[in-house]
């Protein structure tokens, strides 16, 4: 969610797809109908179940796709992007260890609520990568009670603004960026504090199911993570990206 802001902030259209089983992220939107599977809120449209197929066709810069604990090769596969967000639990490691061996396909992986001190990333992080070769990169972001206030929160419909997120959640955003060919750093810090102030970026946008089929999507990111995953992709690279959570 706040890499979707921070997108749009950015001066980029946004599509963020929630193609998993819980749909917990599709959940923090408001909508006026509650079996609405499309909504457009604060400029960054938000789809429920949207078919594989149809990613690429997509009229947006970026399409973020939350694909759930267990995704399908072919949607890994699809995606110019592959994140990885997973907590330090031993099992969750582990399942995440057997689904990328499974999949042969690079992935960055985001560590998340570790506790700072006692060289608790750098041994979670050993364990991780021994024997697995498809890490891409390491993005580390320790245990916050504001950002763990937020997760909870927007749950309930608090996602105007997210201004008490923690310095390390910024560098994350910030990095996020980097890797998804946002080039200007000073552009890049500032999207990420104007998304948490609740702004968004003027900009031509599709804004509708309908119109979001004109031209191909130009980036397609999956995330993905234990019990939720999430997907971005590229037209320039083909499809072959992604992001788990």
């Amino acid at each position: 969610m706040y890499a979707a802001y921070a997108l749009q902030n950015a001066g980029k259209r946004v599509c963020v797809v929630d193609n998993s089983q819980e749909g917990i992220l599709f959940g923090c939107i408001p909508t006026p109908d509650g079996q609405m599977e499309a909504v457009t809120f604060h400029n960054v449209d938000f789809m429920r179940w949207e078919p594989v197929v149809e990613w690429q066709g997509l009229d947006y810069e970026f399409v973020l796709v939350q694909l759930g604990s267990t995704p399908q090769q072919l949607c890994l596969a699809l995606c110019s992007e592959r994140i990885l967000v997973t907590d330090c639990e031993r099992g969750h490691l582990d399942y995440y260890h057997q689904l990328m061996q499974q999949s042969s396909m690079p992935v960055a992986v985001l560590l998340r609520s570790f506790c700072q001190g006692r060289n608790t990333a750098k041994k979670r992080k050993e364990y991780f990568a021994y024997g697995n070769r498809f890490i891409e990169r390491w993005l580390l972001l320790p245990f916050d009670q504001a950002d763990e206030a937020y997760r909870i929160e927007m749950q309930y419909g608090m996602l105007d603004q997210f201004p008490h997120i923690s310095a390390g959640m910024e560098r994350v955003l910030v990095k996020l960026l980097q890797m998804l060919k946002i080039q200007d750093r000073t552009r890049m810090v500032r999207a990420v504090r104007d998304a948490k102030q609740g702004k968004t970026a003027a900009i031509a946008y599709a804004g509708s199911r309908a119109a979001g089929k004109a031209n191909a999507a130009k980036n397609t990111l999956g995330i993905c993570g234990y019990r939720k995953v999430q997907g971005i992709c590229r037209k320039e690279e083909s499809v072959e990206n992604c992001i788990l959570e």
